[in-house]
């Protein structure tokens, strides 16, 4: 079940669609930094596009979602925030979360259906090794 849920939520940071709270910071280096996730695939145009658009209307979604998330924080980053402030926030911070997380499902089984089965793989395969190399470093935050 925990490799599930790893390989899932690994898919929809691939796809631009970062989960958690520090999705509340301005998208437009992760999803220029993502674009290179799929130029190994062998996308067509067609795809290509058809990625562009969804991830587009994912980050329209989003957006005013991302704003919530910068006021409930006051402007701060959520890594900034202290682990009493962090749990305080909850509340207010979950149901905004949920929704992005439902936008990003969403958007990630648009993009999934895009793909053919062999681009899946390979996806699935980079991801493994980038896991891999993220298991040596530090991690992404907790």
């Amino acid at each position: 079940m925990r490799t599930t849920l790893v390989s899932l939520a690994s898919l929809v940071t691939v796809f631009g669609l970062a989960v958690g709270p520090v999705a509340a910071q301005q998208p437009s280096r992760r999803w220029a930094a993502d674009s290179a996730a799929f130029e190994h695939l062998g996308l067509t145009s067609d795809q290509r596009d058809k990625i562009k658009a969804i991830r587009e209307q994912s980050q329209q979604q989003n957006a005013p979602l991302r704003e919530q998330l910068q006021q409930v924080l006051g402007g701060k980053s959520f890594r900034d925030l202290t682990p009493a402030e962090r749990e305080s926030l909850k509340p207010q911070i979950e149901p905004i979360r949920k929704q992005m997380m439902v936008n990003r499902k969403k958007a990630h089984d648009q993009i999934s259906a895009i793909l053919t089965p062999d681009q899946r793989k390979q996806l699935e395969h980079e991801m493994h090794e980038r896991r891999g190399r993220r298991g040596e470093g530090e991690g992404p935050p907790s």
